[in-house]
């Protein structure tokens, strides 16, 4: 790999991450962080979703996951289930309180964004949203 590549990946983090707000301690003005806003995501979209399916999902360490469910839970976000198939696991669902801050934050997501590409102008706008949408195909082929 060359060493330009590296180095334009690099910095193409830097300049995403800033643009997008994500290294704020909590996303999107919330009480959630960008990672419990992902999990609450993971556990609105499939009802029942195990732990390990976040993990992969989310490419996350399975203890700092736990930690993450365990503070959501406290929080009446989401709820652990034993699974009937295996008592060792669990099955994560989300609440209809965390349905209430999951769209919260949805709403506020959409906001945030379209309030970004306001800046761009169109051609600038539509060229960013083309080019994003190739590099999440390459980046979901892996």
């Amino acid at each position: 790999m060359e060493k330009e590549s590296i180095e334009e990946v690099r910095a193409f983090n830097r300049v995403y991450t800033v643009f997008m707000g994500i290294l704020n301690k909590s996303f999107l003005k919330s009480k959630y962080s960008l990672v419990e806003t992902r999990v609450m995501h993971a556990a609105h979209t499939k009802d029942g979703i195990m732990p390990s399916e976040i993990v992969a999902l989310l490419n996350i360490d399975k203890s700092y996951l736990s930690r993450i469910i365990t503070s959501l839970e406290k929080r009446k976000v989401i709820t652990k289930t034993k699974s009937s198939s295996d008592g060792r696991s669990v099955k994560l669902s989300i609440t209809e309180f965390g349905k209430k801050e999951f769209e919260k934050l949805n709403q506020a997501s959409d906001v945030q964004v379209e309030g970004l590409l306001s800046q761009l102008n169109q051609v600038d706008c539509e060229r960013l949203v083309k080019n994003m949408s190739e590099i999440r195909e390459i980046l979901e082929k892996k």
